[in-house]
């Protein structure tokens, strides 16, 4: 596999640079990330090639790019001192920082879809420290509720997972292997709890099939009816900036 960088001016007349990524494979692939375009070559394929593929379907990687700018325009960035909040499940979470908390850290309900998280630490810490100790209270949390979650989904979908592992990926919410690992991103934490559902019902199923099948879907839609909006709420929120 290899990697290069190329430029290309589109219908639009403006200059769009993409990743071009060259493996065994048979066609030409194209994605859009959080890194921009992204094309997927057949090590033989040629420039040409690979220009007219781009050429004509340039309209979808503009709508797509332009979606891409718009999504990380309104990205929220969470501004770390004593009194953070940050977006939890369907509500919001504020920190407050100060050296008699619990040293676990303690999550208070003090309102409907409000949360107070008690952390062990000094008030006036930099912004890098509170971050620190915040996203080491996070993982420990995310890694309970999402083991909650996983043990509430197998047996309805009549699978066993062996482990749970958390990331901590731009564009990757979870993935699933054929032993029964299960990877989730912690930051799912900043979603509605039916889209983390989502997430988790979507990996176990892959115990099912290791693919996307319409098996897979259906197996998917045994125990979570409405994935389309969910999947499409979970495209369409971007996790904030830590």
């Amino acid at each position: 596999m290899t990697a290069s960088t190329g430029q290309i001016t589109l219908h639009s007349g403006q200059p769009t640079p993409y990743t071009l990524v060259r493996s065994q494979r048979r066609s030409i692939g194209l994605e859009i990330g959080h890194q921009g375009l992204t094309v997927r070559a057949p090590l033989r394929a040629s420039q040409a090639q690979i220009h007219q593929v781009l050429l004509d379907k340039s309209r979808w990687i503009q709508t797509k790019l332009h979606l891409l700018q718009q999504r990380q325009a309104a990205q929220e960035h969470i501004h770390w001192h004593a009194r953070a909040t940050l977006p939890y499940l369907d509500g919001q979470l504020q920190l407050e920082l100060h050296p008699s908390a619990p040293r676990p850290g303690l999550l208070v309900a003090v309102a409907a879809q409000r949360w107070v998280l008690h952390l062990p630490g000094d008030p006036q810490a930099l912004a890098p420290a509170i971050r620190a100790l915040v996203w080491a209270w996070w993982l420990r949390h995310a890694h309970t509720l999402f083991t909650q979650r996983l043990h509430h989904y197998a047996p309805q979908l009549g699978v066993a997972w062996r482990s749970l592992r958390l990331t901590n990926a731009r564009t990757r919410w979870g993935s699933a292997k054929q032993d029964g690992s299960i990877m989730l991103n912690a930051k799912l934490l900043h979603y509605p709890q039916p889209v983390l559902d989502y997430v988790v019902v979507h990996e176990l199923a892959h115990l099912h099939e290791m693919n996307h099948s319409p098996r897979f879907w259906a197996w998917v839609g045994r125990v979570c009816p409405d994935y389309l909006a969910l999947r499409a709420a979970l495209r369409q929120q971007a996790a904030p900036i830590w």
